[in-house]
């Protein structure tokens, strides 16, 4: 009788648990997004639902109302944008950037500099920081007017039209006669 009961708890453990296991795996989801287009159609939906029938934020970390219109003559506005829809839509100019090539983009950032002993060439980023600020990506842009700020680490906000060049058989991304806002 003991040694019925005993295998009757065995059973019954191992058969709830494949029965949960069998569940998930059934449930999974496998469609075929990239992970890139999940976060950017999440974050749209989210800043959608963050706002009420007035256009109030709703607190759900989204920029307020008052600043959620692009700017005028802006096509990509990154200042309005949450700070997971920032960084995904930077890392989507970094990937497909011939999407990108010729449209007005508008972004804020810590302004950084680099200057190339090899080539002798100065060049001028606005680092964007994700959330945790653990990933980064600088987009480099070029002034129209050549007015640099004189130190870096600072915060900036910049307006140019997107392009991108080669140089040593490199692609990289640009933003050509820019302005600082």
């Amino acid at each position: 009788m003991k040694k019925a009961l005993l295998i009757l708890l065995c059973i019954i453990p191992v058969s709830i648990f494949t029965g949960c296991a069998e569940n998930s795996a059934s449930s999974r989801n496998n469609d075929d997004k990239s992970d890139v287009e999940k976060v950017l159609e999440a974050g749209m939906n989210n800043e959608n639902a963050s706002t009420d029938s007035n256009g109030d934020n709703a607190g759900t970390g989204a920029k307020s109302a008052a600043n959620s219109a692009p700017a005028e003559g802006v096509d990509v506005d990154l200042t309005v944008m949450s700070s997971t829809m920032v960084y995904s839509e930077v890392l989507n100019m970094m990937t497909n950037p011939d999407d990108y090539v010729g449209k007005v983009i508008k972004m804020e950032g810590i302004y950084a500099t680099y200057h190339d002993d090899a080539s002798g060439n100065d060049y001028y980023a606005c680092i964007i920081q994700d959330a945790t600020a653990c990933c980064s990506q600088g987009i480099e842009f070029v002034l129209a007017d050549g007015n640099y700020p004189e130190s870096n680490d600072q915060t900036l906000s910049v307006v140019g039209t997107f392009d991108t060049y080669d140089e040593n058989g490199t692609k990289y991304c640009t933003l050509r006669n820019a302005q600082l806002v």
